[in-house]
């Protein structure tokens, strides 16, 4: 495999789409400081699954993304793809990576809101796949392949516990550590397992014994029930059998009295028909008065209209005149306007002219002065030119002056910070044997510790228990609110029935006539009846229904054509006749009627609530009637008031202004409360509903509070589960202690190690110091040549300000003598265009004034014709007004007769009335008999339905299917009863029958039995044997997870040995790896690597020997940074000699390497080509100069990189094969470096230059 090209989009400094093309060799990316070099090695390493933002240098993942510059706005997105070519199929395979490609391309992506995409060949995947794919081929992120100069500290100067992690690559045991570890996970999510089933098993083995004991009450529970339904639903049957027969009976008397109801209705129809002529005729009467009313008021009203007419026309003729003196008014002022408006255009047109000759003299100006600015603004720009040049020199000899101070500036730094290193080492030592001694007092504590976290479990435990206590208060309480409930829900029940009854009866109509029954049944056109739109108190309810008596029946139609529709059908069906009232006929003129308290006992109309639309039905029915506690009040009030008013008692009597008494016997009515009564039955309907709105509000309230119980107990429950949650997490806390004892153990060898390596740095820090001094001198030799030249620069770059400020001047006064005829043209073309626009509505003035002069001598013209008309209507306005006085007189006279006539008539009305209430009286009597039986029939009926509802709420069966049988009851002086059921015939061969009242004493007494049973869990049957069969499924899950546990830890130790194996046989492959070629490069020395614990395989640290020629070192801290990288440099081939990685990126790795030390790093390098593919950044040019590939990278936009590519071509080559030489070719030979170890090192060969796509 190898590493065939990177793309990068949106990637740090990359904003641009940029792409890197590699080949089998070396490739190196140069380019100056902070260009973007090392963010190629950061996109491969971020490519290769990189999470943590501080090893790309950043402080969040976003930091990646392109972040904007003066020029650019930032992007919303990261992308990077890496191609990696010649997959080797069989190595992954062996790695247990399955891929058929022979070309793999890796691509990541993230967006700014923090969420991140990763393919592999563009198809979507996981981060953990692209992990799993580069393990153990040695090129993950945290593998060997990626090797900065900041990444040779942290070998060197590591823990060997994670150096370790490099070895492990090159073993290939990643994958198995992997493994390994998502083994342990599983083997822990099964300890847990088992620790929850364990809890199951014994919660449920609890609950067996609890459910096996209520089982058997439910047993007992359920025979009894049995028992009980055979009974009670015989009983129910004989009940519902009875009732039927009742039932029928009284349907046949109900039969009987709606038979004798009709005839007398029939007789009453006949005299209403009677006295409904009687008022026709009256109405007549009214009518006639009320259209001679209506003539003499609309002769009045014409009479009035005439005398407007003449004061309108009156009014007209002095408006006339004044409009005409203002016409002639107008005429004369417009004429005077025309005159000034003519002078005013001629003087404008004047001056038009000579500011148009004025403005193109400005424009001459104007041009001259133009043409001397861009003559200054020319000489301006050739000395700015001038000027930048210069200062471009003078910019660059300022940044070589910089960076020389800058690396001063760098060895004074890092003077200070090696000060600030030996006290940070001298406090560190310090720190580390308080810290020895923290450790030997934490072991100590660890006792105390675990006694007390003993007393905290036998704590939670009673925690425990005492909310177990509680769970049980709680259920018991929910039970006492269930009963309670039920007890509510049964009387709400009672109340619906008796409400259901009484609405049943209203919806029937029941007391009102056939024919006001039939015209609300049968007919569209009916609004209902009086009755319905009028509310009156309880205790007037008898005095109201006595006042109106057979008006309560009215029934309410819209117009006078839907009363004529509904008596032709109550003609047509022969249902009898009924009153109705149409509420489209309400008089205009009607006035209602004012009750006073002048008058004894309280109005009628002050008792009653009417709607708006009968409110004039009520007020002409019982505009007149007062209501009295009696009949004697009623008499003495009667008198009082000579017979003025109707008087009601609270009785039913009723006294008329004609003084005829209405009274006698009521049917059971007398207080309001009978069914019968139509208003009384409204308002107890009223009353029923608040009642159930009342027990509806009380049952919510129960609901409430045993919602609350449930909340409490379900809370309570979640309490009680995290408690034994914590009295496990604390059990295993105390077993954990022993791990943590081990580890106090280990941490406290490691600082005594860590002790000795302070000492070690100290020593180095102080020659690093040594080394600084000198170089520092020679720098600042450097810097006063530097600082005499840009002082030459600056003066040069003053001169030219000199000179490009005079110009300013001179192109600044231009400018100002420009603007200046630029404002006076301007000024000018704005008076020209004023006058210009002054003439055109001056011009349109002269023309609307001479308008105004036509119109109004037109005016005056139609002033004149009329005037005349005005007064010819005048004086036909007199004359209607005389006769239509005439008019009025006769109809008087008319209006005077036709009242005489209406008296009589309501005479004869009055008398026919009387006759009729006693009819009425009759039939009401027979009606109230019929409403008993009716209501008896339908109490009958709901009692039937309460016993169907019941049987099917208690027992769901159907009553109707249940068969009548014969039931004997024998009591014996010692157990229960003895029920035996028989045929009937049986029965009546033995001379027997049924006693249903003993048959009611058992289903009573077995009543009893259940409810003393208390509260029983019907579903514990089930539950008992549900937990039964949970019980041995939790057992079997059991066994399952113990042989799952067995069998991890059976993988967990065969990963461990294969560990051990691949680890110590690699280990000794780079181990001899790195003695030898550690004396190859340093020529000499000595080096090793060792094992911290040889005991231990799977997790020793690895420690690194190294002793350069002449040294006896004791830590490698001690190393100068080229002897480190060194170091580096002979472990990195030494694991790539036991296991080489496709490819390697080494970013600066050389950069504290010196001129032999470089040699000698291009020599091992130069070695391994035919092993890997290497990408070097660097500032070497020994490095750059054995690169096959040669990418470099600028800025020449400020923040964004680009990349540059080099090809190389050996200086013999023919012009025409470099023209058509593949791009990116290695080099067919490779320079000797090892021959020119010791002098300048040399390339012929020649640099084409071309931009990457």
């Amino acid at each position: 495999m190898y590493l065939k090209n990177l793309t990068v989009l949106g990637f740090k400094s990359f904003a641009d789409k940029t792409s890197l093309n590699f080949q089998p060799g070396i490739t190196a990316v140069v380019g100056p400081n902070g260009c973007g070099k090392s963010n190629v090695a950061d996109a491969i390493r971020w490519v290769l699954g990189e999470q943590s933002a501080r090893a790309l240098r950043g402080g969040e993942m976003a930091d990646v993304i392109f972040n904007g510059t003066d020029g650019r706005r930032p992007l919303g997105m990261a992308e990077v793809s890496l191609t990696i070519g010649d997959v080797d199929a069989e190595h992954l395979k062996a790695a247990g990576i399955e891929m058929t490609f022979n070309e793999v391309t890796i691509t990541r992506r993230i967006f700014r809101d923090g969420g991140s995409e990763y393919y592999i060949n563009k198809v979507a995947c996981r981060l953990r796949d692209i992990q799993q794919f580069f393990m153990g081929t040695g090129m993950g992120k945290t593998s060997y392949s990626i090797m900065a100069q900041g990444h040779i500290t942290q070998i060197i100067q590591s823990k060997p516990e994670d150096r370790r992690m490099v070895f492990e690559e090159a073993a290939g045991i990643t994958k198995f550590k992997a493994q390994k570890k998502e083994s342990l996970r599983k083997l822990e999510h099964t300890d847990q397992n088992l620790l929850r089933v364990e809890d199951l098993i014994r919660e449920v083995k609890r609950q067996i014994g609890s459910l096996q004991r209520q089982a058997g009450k439910a047993r007992r529970y359920k025979q009894v029930a049995l028992e009980l339904q055979h009974l009670d639903t015989q009983l129910a049957r004989h009940q519902f059998d009875t009732l039927q027969a009742e039932i029928s009976q009284r349907t046949l008397e109900g039969e009987q009295l709606r038979a004798a109801m009709e005839d007398l209705s029939q007789s009453v129809l006949r005299s209403e028909d009677e006295l409904q002529q009687l008022r026709h005729r009256l109405s007549e009467i009214d009518a006639e008065i009320n259209m001679a009313r209506q003539e003499g008021l609309e002769l009045k009203g014409q009479s009035e209209h005439h005398e407007h007419r003449i004061q309108f026309n009156e009014e007209r003729l002095r408006e006339l005149e004044a409009q005409n003196t203002k016409a002639f008014r107008d005429i004369t002022e417009s004429e005077e306007r025309i005159g000034y408006a003519r002078q005013e255009h001629i003087a404008v047109t004047q001056r038009l002219a000579e500011s148009q000759q004025k403005l193109e003299a400005l424009r001459g100006e104007l041009s001259a002065k133009q043409q001397a600015v861009q003559t200054v603004e020319r000489e301006l720009i050739a000395r700015q030119e001038e000027l930048r040049r210069a200062q471009t020199e003078a910019f660059n000899s300022s940044q070589q002056l910089s960076r020389v101070r800058n690396e001063i500036n760098a060895l004074d730094l890092q003077k200070q910070g090696n000060v600030v290193r030996l006290e940070k080492l001298s406090s560190e030592k310090i720190q580390l044997e308080e810290e020895r001694a923290r450790l030997d007092s934490r072991l100590s504590e660890f006792a105390a510790n675990v006694e007390t976290e003993k007393l905290s479990v036998v704590a939670q435990r009673g925690t425990v228990e005492e909310r177990q206590q509680r769970l049980r208060d709680i259920q018991g309480e929910i039970n006492s609110v269930s009963q309670e409930l039920d007890t509510v829900l049964r009387a709400q029940a009672g109340v619906k029935s008796r409400l259901n009854v009484l609405e049943q009866l209203q919806g029937s109509h029941e007391g009102f006539s056939a024919g006001a029954q039939a015209a609300l049944k049968q007919s569209k056109l009916a609004l209902g009846t009086l009755a319905d739109r009028i509310r009156v108190p309880d205790q007037y309810v008898v005095a109201v229904e006595a006042a109106l008596g057979h008006h309560l029946q009215l029934v309410l139609t819209e117009q006078p054509e839907a009363a004529q529709q509904i008596f032709a059908d109550l003609i047509a069906n022969k249902k009898g006749r009924a009153n109705i009232g149409c509420l489209g006929l309400k008089n205009p003129d009607f006035k209602p009627a004012v009750a006073t308290d002048d008058a004894p006992g309280v109005s009628a109309l002050k008792v009653i609530e009417a709607d708006e639309s009968v409110a004039y039905l009520i007020n002409g029915l019982l505009g007149n009637t007062r209501i009295v506690a009696d009949l004697a009040a009623a008499t003495a009030a009667w008198q009082q008031t000579n017979g003025a008013y109707n008087f009601a008692t609270l009785t039913g009597d009723l006294l008329n202004r004609q003084g005829i008494f209405t009274g006698g016997y009521l049917n059971g009515s007398a207080n309001g409360k009978a069914p019968s009564s139509i208003l009384g039955r409204k308002n107890q309907i009223t009353g029923l509903k608040a009642e159930i709105d009342q027990a509806q509000a009380q049952s919510d309230e129960i609901s409430r509070k045993k919602g609350a119980l449930q909340s409490e107990q379900t809370a309570l429950q979640a309490s009680l589960q995290q408690a034994q949650t914590d009295l496990r997490a604390q059990e295993v806390a105390i077993a954990t202690r022993e791990g943590e004892f081990k580890a106090l153990k280990l941490s406290l060898q490691n600082l005594h190690l860590r002790i000795d390596t302070v000492v070690y740095e100290i020593q180095s820090l102080a020659a690093q110091e040594q080394e600084g001094s000198a170089k520092r001198d020679a720098l600042a030799t450097k810097i006063y040549d530097l600082e005499a030249s840009e002082k030459a620069v600056t003066a040069r770059v003053a001169e030219l300000g000199g000179n490009i400020d005079s110009l300013r001047q001179q192109r600044d006064a231009a400018l100002s003598a420009q603007n200046d005829t630029k404002v006076a043209t301007a000024t000018e073309e704005q008076l020209v265009r004023s006058f210009a626009g002054q003439k055109a509505p001056l011009e349109a003035r002269i023309r609307e004034l001479e308008q105004l002069i036509q119109t109004r001598q037109n005016e005056i013209g139609a002033f004149a014709q009329r005037k005349t008309q005005a007064e010819g209507e005048i004086a036909d306005s007199r004359h209607q007004i005389e006769r239509l006085q005439h008019e009025r007189e006769q109809v008087g006279q008319r209006v005077t007769e036709l009242g005489t006539q209406k008296t009589a008539q309501e005479g004869d009305i009055e008398l026919r009335e009387e006759g009729l209430r006693e009819q009425r009286k009759q039939l009401g009597e027979l009606q109230g008999r019929r409403g008993a039986i009716d209501i008896e029939l339908t109490q009958k009926t709901m009692q039937v339905q309460n016993l169907r509802q019941r049987i099917q709420e208690k027992y769901s069966l159907n009553l109707d299917d249940i068969r009548s049988e014969c039931i004997t009851i024998t009591y014996a002086d010692e157990g229960a009863p003895k029920v035996e059921t028989i045929s009937p015939e049986e029965m009546a061969n033995r001379g027997m029958a049924t006693d249903w009242e003993k048959v009611a004493e058992q289903v009573a007494t077995l009543q009893q039995k259940l409810d003393e049973m208390g509260p029983v869990n019907h579903a514990s049957i089930e539950e008992y044997e549900e937990a039964e069969t949970r019980h041995a499924f939790l057992t079997q899950q059991h066994g399952d997870l113990v042989a799952a546990k067995a069998q991890l830890l059976e993988i967990i130790n065969k990963i461990n040995t294969q560990t051990q194996v691949m680890f110590a046989e690699t280990f000794a492959k780079i181990r001899d790896n790195f003695r030898v070629l550690f004396t190859e490069i340093f020529g000499g020395g000595k080096a090793d690597l060792v094992l911290v614990d040889e005991n231990d395989l799977l997790e020793s640290g690895v420690e690194i020997v190294a002793k350069p020629p002449g040294k006896q070192l004791q830590s490698i801290s001690l190393l100068s940074g080229g002897e480190q990288t060194m170091t580096a440099v002979a472990l990195l081939f030494s694991i790539y000699q036991v296991k080489p990685s496709p490819f390697c990126v080494l970013d600066e790795l050389d950069a504290p390497l010196d001129e032999s030390n470089i040699n000698r790093f291009i020599r091992v390098l130069q070695r391994f080509l035919v092993h890997s593919q290497f990408v070097i950044i660097t500032h070497n040019k020994r490095t750059i100069g054995i690169a096959d590939i040669l990418y470099g990278v600028t800025m020449q936009e400020h923040g964004v990189s680009k990349i540059v590519s080099v090809k190389f071509h050996k200086q013999d080559e023919p012009a025409a094969d470099r023209a058509s030489a593949t791009p990116l070719v290695p080099p067919a030979a490779v320079p000797d470096v090892e021959a020119e170890e010791n002098a300048p090192h040399k390339r012929e060969e020649t640099l084409e230059i071309v931009m990457a796509k």
